[in-house]
């Protein structure tokens, strides 16, 4: 295999904790998925050239050796790259399968900060973003928040894949009445838990979705989201992410639908209107 051919998983390397155990959790989901890992430090010349580079080098390979102990054998290649983290991180989202990092202590703060890297990260980048707590996640089933929207097949889609790939059950919450879009929605968790082996449960609640996503995130082993609902626009994030992103315990991943569904979601409220 040529590595450069496949598309890697990425994970933005800073030497924090929270960096640190999303080195592992990108190296256990290249290896799931069976697709090289690529590490990625931005070095940013604030001091001497030699002693930047000298601590960039020494990160990286602490970073690759963590990789290789959490999957051994994985194809890891490691990168140096110059400026800002969020500018290279935001131009190797459009060629990865997913991009890693941390959450830069984002549960820490008192209010969401805007210029975070994970926050700026996670709203601009071109696929699917995971970020990754210091702290190792409950270990529960994983959770994902679905609307019922045209929206939602490719979020709850990566839901099953990532249950699948773990081994665990599948919680799908959808706040809201018991309506024939809840019906719908129990049809296709029924036939796509079949497909996958999955164990899958639908809970249909009433109440403020950030509220009780917020709370039902504190159990789960992973948290799956789209990045704005029924209009994810490159660039925002919805408030329900943005919570998740702020409080959930366990790692967070926002899923970008294809780039031409808000196109066609507008067109179908045109035509309903």
């Amino acid at each position: 295999m040529n590595a450069s051919s496949v598309t890697p998983v990425v994970a933005g390397v800073s030497g924090s904790a929270a960096s640190l155990r999303a080195v592992e959790v990108a190296a256990r989901e290249a290896g799931m998925r069976g697709l090289p890992l690529r590490l990625v430090h931005a070095l940013q010349y604030r001091s001497g050239v030699i002693d930047a580079a000298r601590g960039a080098g020494d990160l990286l390979r602490e970073a690759r050796a963590t990789a290789l102990a959490a999957a051994a054998g994985l194809w890891t290649t490691v990168e140096l790259i110059e400026g800002d983290p969020v500018t290279g991180l935001l131009r190797l989202s459009r060629r990865s399968a997913l991009t890693v990092i941390g959450d830069g202590r984002l549960d820490d703060q008192v209010c969401l900060p805007r210029e975070a890297t994970a926050v700026q990260v996670t709203a601009r980048a071109y696929g699917h973003v995971l970020v990754v707590r210091a702290a190792p996640p409950p270990e529960g089933p994983v959770l994902v928040g679905v609307s019922g929207s045209t929206m939602s097949a490719p979020v709850l889609e990566h839901a099953f894949d990532a249950a699948a790939r773990r081994g665990v059950d599948l919680h799908v919450v959808h706040v809201g009445e018991v309506s024939h879009r809840a019906h719908v929605l129990e049809d296709v968790i029924a036939s796509r838990a079949l497909a996958y082996g999955v164990v899958a449960r639908l809970d249909v609640v009433p109440g403020d979705p950030t509220a009780v996503l917020r709370r039902r995130s504190r159990d789960a082993s992973l948290v799956v989201v789209g990045a704005r609902g029924e209009l994810p626009y490159h660039g925002l994030l919805g408030s329900v992410t943005q919570t998740l992103l702020h409080h959930a315990r366990g790692p967070v991943v926002v899923v970008r639908t294809p780039r031409t569904a808000p196109v066609q979601r507008a067109a179908e409220l045109v035509r309903l209107a």
